[in-house]
């Protein structure tokens, strides 16, 4: 859900991090005491996937009404992941996101009517068992986006606290003054609502109110889903993390562990680096890496395309990867370019090679990328909320594709790609989705890619940058778009070896005599 208020989102560096107190005095995050083998010990691999973002009510319709819905996802779920190792036609994702699917007045979903009840537009709960059921034997796992900090007003808790019900009234946050943050309501009160006047605010303190959202995430458990993603949780208690955030974020991770031990969690914490770290505190499994993304003008990933920056990219992914297991050994860090909140990565990286650049980077980071539906096509989209949720291109004519005046009312553009609908880029072995698919296959060979944790090294050529992953491995870009770099291998890396390489505008990478020459736009994996 987008927030209300732009929050700053800090360059990273890795000569320090810092982390401010309420009262702005600043103070050093303590690091990471475990060695990286008892860290890796602690966290369960079946955590680890490549994550894939929809907007429901956009990607995909099956009865030709307009609206994305349940079963045109369950009709695409070959495209992500066929379940067949060897398949060469699909993305291999494993891990899907689904933005609410729940009872809702809205086309976004993220004001609840009924949290246990699927929006009609979407389908029936028959279809989303079938859904899951299908997902499971592709080796996929869904997990649903849960937003807890706020109600539809036409949610049956909320109506019943207008009635003056004392139970229900104690489920929001009330004032008898006008203040910051609060709407009047039709019974006198003032009641908090940080996003907007239809999302009243739940009070989370309320034990009445954790137990129903207990009971919520046990009923999605039990419907097979695998996990869910957190929706705003700098605005649980206001506008900011604080103490009272963490512990509640704490009490969920316990209460939804207790109910599945393998249940995935991801946050969203649409603040800065101080703030997600802050969060960390909750022992949650992931939130998602906001200071890297292509929205932020000053993170290290878009100096790295904007102006090769390649040292800064590796020193500041290596100090976000300390920062966050400082607080947090199991953390598992969320990479992505944007997502539905977030004028579209296209509008960042404007060609075609820039585009592939990005992905190789990012999709290579360690943890759990989230690629945002229509991404891997160079969708468009910017501006409103509604533009950049436009319907997924599936064909040149539209088949299957949501209706943009149904699924995304009020939308002021439409859909173009950088190449083409699905099946046109299919086709393209050049094009970007062709792109993602070597990707992600190059990735599926290196399991440690995911799990270990990143130094950097530095070497004498600023373009490129140099991670190891662990004891063995070690993964370089060359973030420049013209020249082909060489460079003598410091002793600090522990890769020697050529393992695989991707290349943008052709070319191949080669290590002799230890030096290791890359041409422009490349990435190359090396081995102990």
């Amino acid at each position: 859900m987008k927030i209300k208020k732009l929050l700053l989102v800090t360059t990273l560096t890795a000569a320090s991090l810092l982390t401010l107190s309420a009262c702005g005095q600043a103070k050093k995050v303590s690091s990471a005491k475990k060695t990286t083998a008892a860290i890796v010990k602690k966290v369960n691999p079946e955590l680890y996937r490549n994550f894939y973002e929809i907007f429901t009510g956009s990607f995909a319709d099956s009865n030709g009404d307009g609206e994305g819905d349940l079963n045109g996802v369950t009709e695409h779920l070959d495209y992500l992941n066929t379940g067949n190792p060897k398949s060469t036609t699909d993305l291999k994702v494993q891990g899907l996101w689904m933005t609410p699917i729940f009872a809702s007045p809205t086309y976004h979903g993220y004001d609840v009517t009924n949290y246990e009840k699927i929006n009609p537009k979407m389908g029936t709960m028959a279809d989303f068992e079938n859904l899951v059921a299908q997902t499971k034997k592709r080796g996929i796992a869904v997990i649903l986006d849960m937003p807890f900090n706020h109600t539809a007003t036409n949610n049956a808790w909320f109506l019943k606290a207008l009635a003056g019900d004392k139970k229900y009234m104690a489920y929001y946050n009330w004032s008898d003054k006008a203040k910051q943050g609060y709407n009047l309501a039709s019974n006198g009160k003032y009641y908090e609502s940080e996003f907007d006047k239809s999302m009243p605010d739940l009070n989370l303190s309320n034990p009445d109110v954790k137990a129903e959202i207990a009971k919520i995430t046990q009923f999605w458990l039990d419907k097979g889903v695998a996990g869910f993603r957190l929706d705003g949780m700098a605005y649980y208690y206001g506008t900011s993390v604080d103490n009272k955030t963490v512990k509640f974020a704490s009490w969920l991770m316990k209460t939804i562990k207790s109910q599945d031990k393998n249940a995935y969690v991801v946050g969203e914490d649409y603040a800065s680096d101080v703030d997600i770290s802050t969060l960390y505190g909750s022992k949650i499994d992931s939130l998602f890496a906001f200071p890297n993304a292509l929205t932020n003008n000053n993170a290290p990933l878009v100096n790295a395309l904007m102006y090769s920056e390649g040292r800064e990219f590796a020193e500041g992914q290596a100090a976000w990867d300390k920062e966050i297991h400082g607080v947090n050994p199991t953390a598992i860090d969320a990479p992505f370019l944007t997502n539905h909140d977030m004028d579209r990565a296209i509008n960042f990286t404007n060609t075609l090679a820039e585009s592939k650049m990005a992905a190789s980077s990012y999709l290579l980071l360690p943890g759990n990328p989230f690629i945002y539906y229509g991404e891997e096509l160079g969708m468009s989209g910017g501006g409103i909320d509604q533009n950049k949720r436009l319907p997924m291109q599936w064909t040149a004519n539209g088949q299957d594709s949501p209706k943009t005046s149904i699924c995304v009312p009020g939308a002021t553009e439409t859909a173009t790609t950088l190449g083409g609908s699905v099946a046109q880029q299919e086709s393209a072995p050049n094009s970007l989705l062709n792109w993602y698919k070597k990707v992600l296959r190059v990735k599926a060979k290196y399991p440690e890619i995911a799990s270990s944790r990143v130094k950097a090294v530095a070497t004498s050529k600023d373009n490129l940058s140099v991670m190891n992953y662990g004891k063995s491995l070690t993964v370089v870009n060359n973030f420049s778009s013209t020249a082909t770099t060489t460079v003598k291998l410091p002793k600090a890396v522990v890769g020697k070896v050529m393992a695989d390489g991707l290349y943008i505008d052709g070319g191949q990478a080669t290590v002799v005599d230890g030096k290791l020459k890359m041409p422009p736009y490349s990435t190359v994996i090396l081995k102990k």
